[in-house]
């Protein structure tokens, strides 16, 4: 055993030797990327122009390119590459390089999964190894799916209980989406259609949301059973006009039981506080309030699906010149990108006339966004939030730069 090890170490040296003497183009496929602009966890809804591929290091474009970075499906080429884009960024602490590859603009066909194919040395390190090998990258494949429809909305709770049309109903998608024509929701009470009611439909930056836009005050008798209900067809992505909803059933209980008994929060503390740690969050009421027994307020994620973080015990502030709620989240640091939502569940503050509050939250979608002024004259490249390299980025828009996500001032 010990012969045979020595005999292969020998042998290994004796190539190297080789290799370093007479021939310094050798390369090897040791690179891979660390991230892609398409997510394999996250459908595909614009139309194929340029995808991102980043690596740990700065790249050069090898000279000679045999084969052609290409998408397939089920093994056909259904695009190729028509140019290819190098970025590179170095700093005392690191260094890395993108390649961008552009296609001739299309949308995919629906409902398929894909693969970017890159193949093996089509991009190689800026530097040699040791002066022995050029690195290139391996050949490597991506999947992302192009969707049939915006699929599944996520929200407010399907089910629950709303007094009157003052109550804040609202459902989003993971995609930024905007109105196929003037949508509305039919409204049925107990499966009966009792009403059109218009659909809001907007975006803010990477989801899409709709809502109900009541024209006049309506009341939900307590008890019954109601359901939105918005047509397929009626949304649809931004960027791709082709994939629209599916129908979407919004089921809740009507909570009216013929007192104006409906009432919130008037304010919160978080309208002015946006530093992104959570500790004592203060809710401003209208009217005298008391807890209820074994009240809690619960803080949520809001994507990729709606899921408590915590949940704590709230207490009124008696030396605050007005009716306060006080809830403390003990300095609770959302980092994320997604945001958060504070519930305080329907009947946690009871008025001093025995009325239970309406189910409310207060909602943060801008955590791990950075409010900051950026030269427009930086010569790092800005990317929107699909990962496509944006020239004139716009004021006030969302976008990644260095890294980070911003706000472009």
């Amino acid at each position: 055993m010990r012969t045979k090890l020595l005999f292969t170490i020998v042998c290994t040296l004796l190539g190297l030797q080789a290799l370093s003497a007479g021939n310094a183009s050798t390369t090897a496929p040791i690179m891979w990327p660390v991230s892609y602009t398409i997510k394999t966890d996250r459908p595909f809804v614009y139309p194929l122009e340029e995808i991102g591929i980043k690596f740990d290091r700065t790249v050069k474009l090898m000279e000679e390119i045999t084969t052609p970075v290409t998408i397939q499906a089920n093994g056909v080429v259904v695009a190729e590459a028509t140019s290819l884009e190098i970025i590179n960024t170095e700093s005392k602490k690191s260094a890395g390089g993108i390649l961008n590859v552009h296609f001739e603009k299309q949308n995919l066909p629906k409902g398929i999964t894909y693969r970017l194919c890159l193949p093996e040395g089509v991009i190689g390190w800026t530097e040699m190894e040791e002066g022995i090998y050029q690195l290139v990258n391996g050949a490597t494949t991506e999947k992302f799916s192009v969707p049939s429809s915006l699929g599944p909305t996520f929200g407010t709770e399907d089910g629950v209980q709303i007094a009157d049309s003052d109550d804040f109903i609202l459902l989003y998608w993971g995609f930024e989406t905007k109105a196929v024509g003037n949508p509305k929701f039919d409204l049925y009470r107990e499966n009966e259609k009792i009403a059109e009611i218009p659909a809001d439909v907007t975006c803010d930056w990477d989801l899409g949301q709709a809502r109900p836009a009541f024209d006049t005050y309506m009341t939900f008798d307590k008890g019954i059973n109601y359901k939105l209900v918005l047509p397929a067809g009626s949304v649809s992505s931004v960027y791709r006009e082709d994939i629209t909803n599916d129908e979407v059933v919004f089921n809740f209980i009507g909570g009216y039981n013929g007192r104006m008994d409906s009432f919130t929060y008037t304010w919160c503390s978080l309208y002015t506080d946006h530093s992104g740690i959570l500790g004592e969050v203060s809710f401003i009421y209208d009217r005298p309030i008391e807890i209820a027994p074994d009240a809690k307020i619960l803080l949520h994620e809001i994507y990729p699906a709606t899921q408590t973080i915590m949940e704590v015990t709230p207490w009124l502030n008696t030396d605050a010149n007005c009716w306060c709620l006080v809830c403390d989240f003990g300095g609770y640091h959302r980092d994320d990108e997604w945001g958060f939502t504070i519930e305080i569940p329907e009947g946690t503050v009871i008025s001093a006339d025995g009325v239970m509050c309406a189910r409310s939250e207060f909602r943060s979608e801008t955590a791990g966004v950075e409010d900051i002024i950026v030269d427009s004259d930086s010569l790092q490249p800005f990317y929107n939030l699909q990962g496509f390299k944006v020239d004139h980025p716009k004021i006030g828009d969302i976008y990644i730069h260095n890294g980070k996500k911003l706000v472009f001032k």
